[in-house]
């Protein structure tokens, strides 16, 4: 018998049923597709195009798992759902359709011998591993040496592994030779580190030691995009740089900083041989620093050849003096002359512009009039085509407060905006960060 309550629920599948058949009767093959394409982050809706008729189902179906992610309510819950949502994507009749998972698996070691004894990666494209804990397995993590895959992206969060040595063992693994866009945020070691084992030098020389997980003809892994956060060893980019690694950098084309303000670990990774760098950008902006910091970075990039290379750059903008400090720093380079192809440069001001809107405070207006300044003048280099200032705005932000933001950037940026220079771009803010989005 059918609950009361479920009633309207099964009405309004039954309805939409009915629609979606008349509509298949009349329209043709393309502009369903372009429908279910429309459908494509709604689930339900999916689920119900999926049984209207035969030419309906394999799209659907496409769209309807074309990612699938997987997550244990907590870490004392037992593994059997953990494990039907990852043999959910090994089935028959869906294996073909899967191209992106995401596990996570609560630093639980078990889920994550779960993960790599049950998880066929060749057919997919992108793996997300968040709490991932590898550092009770073997020095050079044999579950990944026969796993032949397709994988383009590789993101890894909040990982956890033995030490360098391990971390390096994983991504020189063959299931990751075609990667072409990898993200390594908030890794941290199990081991405690020291002068020795945070030397490059006897990294590389111990990863090559201690296991052969890298066939001798297997290419080396070409990026085209690094995505980089919190690390315990100050000197990664050694490391991953060094030309003993599994790693080539001559296609490298963006770099994105997240929570990472350090003077050292910056320099580090943009003093490298990247011919094919054109984008920077940082992410978040509550950066954060290494145990070993060498201090804020200022904007001033050692390395000479990567500004004039650059063509779009973006960071976060909170009128602080170390933003403005930054963005003055990179006008002092990029207007000395020179053949500069900086076109597109994006701002991303604090969600709800922070409480900006309402400070009446000498010293946060004198920063307000430097950081209109600098966009002012960035707004007016020669090179850069178009300058984009993102307000994230909250979810349930009362409306009283939208129309004070608005009102600000008219007053602050409205000459420039009705001129074309600036656009402003108001966004939903979002808490879940997602590497590689606009690629994905």
């Amino acid at each position: 018998m059918v609950r009361a309550r479920e009633k309207p629920a099964l009405a309004a599948a039954s309805l939409a049923l009915l629609i979606a058949l008349m509509v298949n009767a009349i329209l043709p093959i393309e502009i369903v597709e372009c429908i279910l394409d429309h459908l494509a982050n709604s689930k339900p809706d999916l689920s119900i195009c999926a049984l209207v008729c035969r030419s309906w189902t394999h799209r659907s179906r496409a769209l309807l798992f074309h990612s699938l992610s997987t997550c244990p309510p907590s870490p004392s819950h037992l593994s059997e759902p953990f494990l039907k949502s990852i043999l959910l994507a090994q089935s028959s009749h869906l294996v073909d359709l899967v191209r992106e998972v995401k596990v996570d698996c609560c630093h639980v070691s078990e889920l994550t011998r779960i993960t790599f004894n049950s998880l066929r990666l060749n057919r997919l494209t992108r793996l997300w591993l968040c709490r991932n804990d590898f550092a009770r397995f073997d020095w050079d993590i044999c579950l990944t040496r026969t796993l032949a895959s397709s994988l383009e992206t590789l993101i890894l969060d909040r990982a956890v592994f033995k030490d360098a040595v391990q971390l390096l063992h994983f991504l020189s693994s063959p299931c990751f030779s075609k990667l072409r866009s990898l993200s390594l945020t908030n890794i941290s070691y199990l081991l405690r580190t020291n002068t020795i084992t945070r030397d490059a030098d006897w990294i590389i020389q111990r990863w090559k030691q201690t296991g052969s997980s890298r066939p001798p003809a297997t290419p080396k892994i070409t990026l085209e995009e690094l995505d980089i956060g919190l690390i315990p060893d100050h000197n990664i980019y050694h490391i991953l740089y060094d030309s003993r690694s599994p790693f080539r950098w001559n296609r490298l084309k963006r770099i994105t900083f997240y929570r990472i303000w350090d003077n050292g670990l910056i320099q580090g990774f943009l003093n490298g041989t990247l011919p094919a760098l054109e984008c920077l950008e940082w992410e978040s902006t509550e950066p954060a620093y290494h145990f070993a910091s060498s201090g804020a970075f200022s904007g001033s990039i050692q390395n000479r050849t990567i500004l004039p290379k650059i063509i779009e750059l973006s960071a976060p903008f909170a009128f602080t003096s170390r933003d403005v400090i930054f963005f003055y720093n990179i006008l002092h380079v990029i207007g000395n002359g020179g053949d500069h192809g900086l076109s597109t440069v994006t701002l991303v001001f604090p969600v709800d512009l922070d409480g900006l809107v309402y400070h009446k405070l000498s010293d946060t207006s004198l920063f307000i009039l430097h950081g209109t300044d600098v966009i002012f003048k960035l707004a007016s280099l020669p090179s850069v085509k178009s300058l984009h200032l993102v307000v994230p705005m909250s979810l349930y932000i009362e409306e009283q407060r939208k129309l004070d933001v608005k009102s600000f950037m008219k007053t602050h940026f409205g000459f420039y905006m009705n001129a074309g220079s600036i656009s402003v771009v108001y966004r939903p803010a979002v808490s879940d960060r997602e590497p590689f989005s606009r690629s994905s």
